[in-house]
């Protein structure tokens, strides 16, 4: 791409410095097509999403159009294929929707200069968008998903509209004209992507049951292109002026004498009385004590901490930003989400902490030990998650402020085979992500 793009570049300002000016017909009809590039990205409107780090993604466009244009006003009907979706990250999630899309498009502008051999050009195009297909994925703790896009996992329809403008450069061959161009805008959608289905939470994009959806989420983004379209005059050509312009007559200035300035009397110089300076006395010199250095903070780096600690580095200055709480000691009963008394002590320890530092972003995820069935240890690892996530709640927590996860038996940090490897296992962990700073 970037090689045809080099070589169009290259094409255009040779044929421009060679083309003759020729004489447009004021009426024309237009058939053409469009390659490019589309820099994509989406908006959520929701707070859950907030948080994730957007990066934009590149897709190709792929287009053709037929137009009539009359004096540089014209109007066109487009039909192109482009590439549009969203990449999040967070902590260690990765999520990249890659969906194709159908446009039918009706450009509407005009282009200035249009008998000159550079004519830049403006335009606004509504369009209506298709979505015919493509792919997300979905990666976070070694669960990779890859899955087909499909009316359960986006909007089958969208509708934008385009900003934009260009240059286009005029080849005249014989009565025709061939027009090669550069153009750029922004497009901004306007209607939600998200599929009935992943709203009332019966379907989502990955096929995991791992996050609800809410709010909106539109596609935006800025496009590139470059366009090779052939004009076939339709009335009669409109002739171009090439009389020579009248020069305008010199209006001739007398010559008027520069003002003579008087002379400058010479005031006599006088000799300066001499001046003895005084020896100055020495100030003594007080040596300011050198600051004692700051002590350097040191601490030990682990995959999870407990309360107190964190609590401790508070107290230090160590930032608790992306660090992860584990909750070894958190009691419900036997296959249950039912939390004892004893948890809540816990859990009001870290609701203390949330108080102080109210700008937090918080994943909950729950694990269990390897008692049971697969399926079984996912459902409970995911309801005590929410347990968790429920006493949060009660105590004031916001819940855009909260993700729930639950991972089963997939993450062990012990042995299973004692009883305390077991129990070790059974955690509850809290990832925290500062936000709002």
């Amino acid at each position: 791409m970037k090689k045809i793009v080099v070589f169009l570049f290259v094409a255009i300002s040779v044929l421009g410095t060679y083309a003759q000016k020729a004489e447009p017909s004021a009426q024309s009809f237009v058939l053409g097509v469009r390659g490019g590039v589309n820099i994509f990205d989406m908006h959520y409107s929701s707070n859950d999403v907030s948080f994730y780090n957007h990066k934009y993604g590149f897709g190709k466009q792929l287009g053709m159009f037929v137009g009539y244009e009359v004096k540089g006003f014209f109007v066109k009907l487009d039909a192109l294929y482009t590439a549009r979706g969203v990449k999040l990250s967070w902590s260690d999630i990765n999520y990249r929707l890659d969906a194709n899309y159908l446009d039918l498009r009706l450009p509407i502008g005009y282009a200035f200069f249009w008998r000159k051999k550079v004519q830049p050009y403006i335009m606004v195009a509504p369009s209506a968008n298709l979505a015919i297909g493509g792919k997300a994925y979905y990666n976070s703790q070694g669960t990779s998903v890859n899955v087909n896009l499909s009316n359960a996992s986006i909007s089958p329809l969208d509708f934008s509209v385009f900003f934009g403008g260009g240059m286009r450069f005029p080849i005249p061959i014989g009565e025709h004209r061939l027009y090669i161009g550069l153009e750029a805008g922004y497009n901004l959608g306007f209607l939600n992507t998200f599929s009935d289905m992943e709203l009332n939470n019966t379907a989502n994009a990955v096929n995991l049951p791992i996050y609800e959806v809410s709010g909106t989420r539109k596609n935006v983004g800025i496009e590139a292109a470059v366009t090779l379209s052939w004009a076939i005059p339709l009335g009669k050509k409109q002739k171009v002026d090439n009389a020579p312009k009248e020069e305008p007559t010199p209006v001739m200035v007398e010559n008027i004498p520069e003002p003579v300035e008087p002379p400058v009397e010479e005031t006599p110089v006088q000799e300066p009385e001499e001046i003895v300076e005084e020896t100055p006395v020495p100030e003594p010199v007080i040596e300011e004590p050198e600051p004692e250095p700051e002590p350097v903070i040191v601490y030990q780096a682990k995959e999870c901490y407990s309360i107190e600690e964190m609590k401790d580095f508070i107290s230090r200055n160590v930032p608790i930003d992306d660090k992860r709480i584990c909750m070894f000691d958190m009691k419900f009963e036997f296959g249950s989400a039912v939390m004892e008394k004893e948890a809540e002590k816990q859990l009001d320890e870290f609701v203390d902490l949330y108080k102080k530092f109210p700008n937090m972003q918080l994943q909950i995820s729950g694990h269990t030990d390897n008692v049971g069935s697969d399926a079984y240890n996912q459902k409970l690892s995911e309801d005590r998650a929410k347990s968790v996530r429920d006493y949060f709640l009660k105590k004031g927590v916001p819940a855009n402020r909260m993700v729930v996860t639950g991972f089963g038996l997939k993450y062990p940090i012990d042995t299973n085979d004692t009883e305390e490897g077991r129990a070790k296992n059974r955690r509850v962990e809290v990832d925290i992500k500062m936000i709002g700073k």
